[in-house]
C-alpha cells in the first residue's frame, strides 16, 4: 500500500496521534490504492520503509467511529440520569406529602378519640345523671 504523511487534522477535527507498539507517534498516512482510495490511517513511523516495523495500523475512520460511539453513549447516558433525577425528585416530593398526610391523619385520630371520649362521657352523664 503506497502512503503519504499529512497533517493531523481529519474533517476539520484534531484526533490524537496513536503510539504505536514501539512507542512513537504514529502520523496520519493517505492510502493511494485501488481498493481504499484517500483513505486515512495511523500507522508506525516505519511503516513501509523496509527497516524492520512493529505492524501498528489504524484506519482513522475507526477512531471516528468509536468517538461518535462513546459521544452517543455519553449523551443516552446524561440522559438517563437526567431522567433519574427528575424520578427521584419526584419521589421525594410525594414522600414529604405522605409525610404531611400522615401527620394531619394523626392529628385528626387525636381529635376524633377526643371527641370521642367527650360524646363517652355526655352519654354517661345524661344515663346516670
Amino acid at each position: 500500500m503506497a502512503s503519504s504523511q499529512s497533517s493531523d487534522l481529519v474533517n476539520d477535527d484534531i484526533i490524537e496521534s496513536p503510539t504505536c507498539w514501539c512507542g512513537l507517534k504514529t502520523p496520519i498516512k493517505t492510502s493511494y490504492t485501488k481498493k481504499n482510495p484517500g483513505r486515512r490511517f495511523f500507522a508506525c513511523p516505519k511503516y513501509n520503509t523496509g527497516d524492520a516495523m512493529c505492524e501498528f495500523f489504524v484506519w482513522v475512520d475507526i477512531f471516528k467511529l468509536i468517538e461518535e460511539n462513546i459521544l452517543t453513549r455519553e449523551i443516552k447516558a446524561r440522559q438517563t440520569l437526567d431522567i433519574v433525577l427528575k424520578r427521584e425528585y419526584a419521589v421525594r416530593k410525594r414522600e414529604d406529602k405522605v409525610r404531611e398526610m400522615a401527620k394531619k391523619l394523626k392529628k385528626e385520630k387525636r381529635k376524633l378519640l377526643c371527641l370521642y371520649w367527650i360524646v363517652a362521657f355526655v352519654v354517661l352523664l345524661a344515663w346516670f345523671g
